[in-house]
């Protein structure tokens, strides 16, 4: 139970570590958020559909590399 929760907090800390490093080394890198076809953007309402699939999309496959690297690790 240990073993999983440190391995899950890994990836996390994996994760944002790539993102800080991101957006310290390239400030505009996300400047495309929240302006692709698909995210709504009215007076009232800010909702980035796809923005946020496109981000889903990345962390999934950033935690998937990281679970497949502690299983070499291990």
């Amino acid at each position: 139970m240990a073993q999983r929760i440190g391995s899950a907090l890994f990836q996390i800390g994996g994760m944002v570590f790539l993102i800080g490093f991101i957006l310290v080394r390239f400030p505009g890198a996300f400047s495309w958020f929240g302006h692709l076809p698909g995210d709504i953007m009215t007076e009232h309402v800010i909702a980035p559909f796809a923005s946020m699939l496109i981000v889903s999309l990345g962390l999934s496959g950033l935690s998937w590399v990281f679970s497949a690297l502690l299983r070499l690790i291990r």
